[in-house]
């Protein structure tokens, strides 16, 4: 897969178990700097999230790579994390993220082997 291609983790498109994934969202708290309100952040240092974060897929939990403000975007989070090798398998398995003791709801996404 091309580094610039991204594909929906979707029924006809899987995510793969060992794969790294990216997930967006908002409301995963407070950063490692100071961005204005409204301006996009920014891609060098990144904002990282100050909280621990936690990704589970499947109810397994993936190994987070990265969670901040996506560069460039104002307000928008994003979290890279890779799927463990015995994440479950289908076509709507539940996701989560975790961060300050609160869990998202769930989303579905599909993973295969």
């Amino acid at each position: 897969m091309r580094s610039d291609q991204v594909t929906l983790a979707e029924p006809g498109t899987p995510a793969r178990r060992g794969e790294a994934i990216v997930i967006y969202g908002t409301g995963l708290g407070p950063v490692s700097q100071s961005v204005g309100p409204g301006a996009p952040s920014p891609a060098s240092p990144l904002a990282s999230v100050i909280s621990p974060v936690s990704v589970l897929v499947g109810g397994r939990p993936a190994s987070v790579l990265f969670s901040g403000l996506t560069p460039g975007f104002a307000g928008l989070y994003q979290v890279n994390a890779i799927l463990a090798a015995d994440t479950p398998v289908g076509n709507a398995v539940a996701l989560t993220i975790r961060v300050d003791g609160q869990e998202s709801n769930a989303v579905e996404i599909a993973v295969q082997n």
